[in-house]
């Protein structure tokens, strides 16, 4: 999947109709690494299309050049940083992202305040702003994850599923078969669940577990879902009942 591509590949009215709806904004251009990381490497700011122009610039820079081959190998991302706002503020949120670029931990996690200063790839933005959330089918019916505490920008796909399999309270029942890694209503992944285990028993790289809390946890064993299934969620506004409080829903159960 590629969300520039399916940008690229709309309708002309409708690709100017979502633009329309972000006003002034601000973005990131980001290199997407083996691991699924989207790092920032190129901020600016404008409105209607002009994170797209990017592709068409036929300057020859460093910066093109870059941007070219990671469009052709499929590892160029955009990110809406900010949007619906006037120019002055547009350019100072440029500005401060900015100098972000100069200290290390550019990619950490930073949330913002206010419903549209929140960072998002273009593609998953898009969604959002349709309010057209997506069904889960019953054939696929599982447990949407909700990362709301756990999730950062900068997660690649071992971060994402580490956060997603565990660690829970309670274990689901046998017929729960996939598992929807999901932050802010948008699914990051989707996982096929093998079976349940106590918490602790897989080995963790990106997470340091407290001994305290793994204790009558649970985690599940699975891998990621078939491309077909990915394909059909990845990106997308789940539809989903209230959790009221609890960290997953069940989706797909008629």
């Amino acid at each position: 999947m590629n969300g520039i591509n399916q940008i690229l590949s709309m309708p002309i009215v409708a690709r100017k109709a979502f633009f329309d709806k972000l006003g002034f904004y601000t973005y990131a251009l980001c290199e997407i690494d083996a691991s699924n990381k989207r790092i920032p490497f190129y901020i600016g700011k404008g409105k209607n299309d002009r994170c797209l122009s990017h592709l068409h610039d036929k300057k020859i820079t460093g910066k093109t050049e870059k941007i070219r081959t990671l469009f052709e190998q499929k590892k160029l991302g955009i990110d809406i940083l900010a949007y619906k706002l006037d120019e002055p503020t547009s350019l100072i949120v440029e500005s401060v992202c900015i100098d972000l670029l100069n200290i290390d931990n550019l990619t950490n996690a930073v949330r913002g305040h206010g419903d549209t200063n929140k960072r998002l790839p273009i593609y998953e933005l898009m969604n959002v702003l349709r309010k057209d959330p997506i069904t889960v089918l019953p054939e696929h019916k599982g447990i949407a994850f909700l990362l709301e505490k756990t999730f950062r920008h900068n997660f690649g796909d071992l971060e994402i599923l580490e956060h997603t399999r565990g660690i829970w309270s309670r274990k689901q029942k046998d017929d729960v078969k996939f598992a929807y890694a999901t932050f802010r209503g948008i699914i990051k992944e989707v996982y096929e669940i093998y079976t349940w285990v106590p918490a602790g028993t897989q080995q963790y790289f990106t997470r340091v577990l407290d001994p305290e809390k793994v204790r009558k946890r649970y985690e599940f064993v699975g891998k990621k879902a078939s491309e077909s299934i990915r394909n059909r969620y990845v990106g997308q506004l789940i539809s989903k009942t209230r959790s009221f409080g609890d960290p997953f829903v069940k989706v797909g159960f008629e």
